[in-house]
């Protein structure tokens, strides 16, 4: 009887756990329970299997605990069944939100990797191609999954999915907005240049059904400058580093070689996360993977330099942010870490992202998008200036490479605005040629613009060329698509990727 009352108590925990604070604390009371032990466990009257032997209020006394028993043993069966019903409940929705493993999910599907061998596409996310569609909703990209598996893209990369600040006055005007899907006001997903949570999970969907996997960049670095902008629930002051300490405005960042001041001060001003405190790291975390949960397959971090390393300790205070937030189901994901910083461990950046990736990670090779742009600049592609790459001490089958994204064509310097499509489809050569680093190619020249059809067999921006023997994609106009060339064995003559 003890143990039987042991484990009502425990599934009274269990259903308090279902039905917690959030719920109200519905649950059933405790006093309950401890009325049920009381009258199953309480001692006997004497000669209670003796009727004859009882005095009259031993008789009463084994009236009233009969009754009891047979009240308690109904209220405990009932109990029983809800604990059951609702220990179901929470079996079925642990289920439901078990931590999905992208790589399983999609290598490990057989009706994945039937698609993604009829189209040809890379193995593995690292050394195959990304469509970088910029300013594109979740729904365009939907709409244009045949044309992207058609061209050999191994994953598409997305905008931030975060909600973010909204300019009315501006509306959708590509020079005045697009920064702004760089200020999350929160860390639920949707905002009005994407979609919505629903719209992610069909174009997910839709791209495993073509064999081609989702990658989302993701703002894990500071939210809007506007605080009136940020949600309430995420108005808390210990949310975020304190502005003093730093050498520029405002708490803003000058000295990029000192790393305090680097990871620790405001980007332009930005509300710099405070990346040491836990609870914002776990509820990173669960934005992270709940995006994954829909279907996401990797991300691209952001401005991760300015997010200290778990080995930095600033203020007696060492940081387990990224041990905390890259655990979240991916198989794939890199930072953007720029280099040139003279305090940067770049080499330690990217084996945290690699170690804490099913299937690879690393970062952004901006020196060597420097190099080609250099170079496609000047027309000169000597061998010499373009063979070597600067992979800051990681191997490079860990660094990111691109020729044009939207920090080069749209920022202030337009370092790349003046470039000829030409030149980018012959940096696109070069870049595309490497092996086994992974190419990451922009639609930025198109901004907002949707790409739209022109035959159900060739999207309107690309135009069919003959290279190798095979009718393949190169770039037209506005639209920076990376060439066949880039694909896993399309030439023998050409450096390929494994599969």
């Amino acid at each position: 009887m003890v143990f039987l009352t042991q484990r009502m108590l425990m599934a009274n925990v269990i259903i308090s756990k279902m039905q917690g604070s959030r719920e109200g604390k519905v649950r059933l009371s405790t006093h309950t329970f401890a009325g049920m032990a009381n009258a199953l466990t309480r001692k006997e009257p004497p000669h209670e299997d003796q009727p004859e032997l009882m005095t009259r209020a031993e008789r009463r006394r084994a009236a009233r605990k009969a009754r009891a028993v047979k009240t308690w043993k109904k209220v405990a069966a009932g109990t029983v069944a809800v604990a059951t019903l609702f220990g179901g409940m929470g079996v079925a929705s642990t289920a439901l939100a078990a931590d999905r493993d992208s790589y399983q999910d999609t290598v490990g599907n057989s009706s994945f990797e039937s698609a993604r061998n009829q189209y040809g596409l890379t193995k593995h996310m690292k050394n195959g191609a990304i469509l970088h569609a910029w300013m594109w909703s979740f729904k365009t990209i939907t709409q244009h999954m045949p044309e992207i598996a058609a061209a050999g893209y191994t994953s598409v990369q997305t905008e931030p999915m975060s909600k973010i600040k909204e300019v009315a006055a501006n509306g959708k005007k590509f020079a005045e907005n697009w920064y702004y899907v760089y200020q999350p006001a929160n860390t639920s997903i949707g905002n009005f240049v994407v979609g919505t949570e629903a719209d992610l999970k069909e174009m997910t969907a839709t791209a495993h059904k073509y064999g081609v996997r989702v990658i989302v960049d993701v703002v894990a670095n500071h939210f809007t400058s506007d605080w009136s902008a940020i949600d309430s629930d995420w108005q808390n002051t210990d949310y975020f580093h304190k502005r003093t300490g730093c050498d520029g405005p405002n708490g803003e960042i000058k000295d990029y070689s000192n790393r305090y001041k680097v990871t620790q001060c405001h980007l332009l001003g930005l509300w710099d996360l405070n990346t040491q405190n836990q609870a914002v790291a776990d509820r990173m975390q669960k934005f992270l993977k709940t995006a994954v949960a829909d279907g996401v397959d990797g991300f691209r971090y952001d401005a991760a330099k300015h997010v200290e390393l778990p080995t930095e300790v600033f203020d007696n205070k060492q940081s387990n942010y990224w041990n905390t937030i890259l655990k979240n189901g991916s198989q794939f994901q890199y930072g953007e870490v720029l280099q040139g910083d003279s305090g940067l461990d770049y080499k330690a950046y990217a084996n945290m992202f690699r170690d804490n990736s099913s299937d690879g990670g690393g970062n952004t090779a901006s020196n060597y998008g420097k190099t080609i742009r250099a170079a496609v600049g000047s027309n000169n592609l000597d061998v010499k200036m373009v063979k070597n790459i600067d992979t800051g001490g990681a191997s490079e089958d860990q660094l990111v490479t691109w020729v044009e994204s939207h920090d080069n064509y749209a920022n202030g310097d337009k370092e790349s605005t003046g470039l000829t499509d030409y030149q980018i489809m012959m940096g696109w050569a070069v870049v595309g040629s490497r092996r086994p680093a992974l190419r990451c190619t922009s639609t930025v020249r198109r901004a907002l613009a949707a790409p739209t059809r022109s035959s159900p067999s060739s999207p309107s921006w690309v135009t069919p060329v003959t290279t190798c023997g095979r009718t393949s994609p190169s770039r037209q106009s506005t639209t920076s698509v990376t060439p066949w060339m880039a694909r896993a064995r399309t030439c023998r003559t050409a450096a390929t990727s494994p599969a």
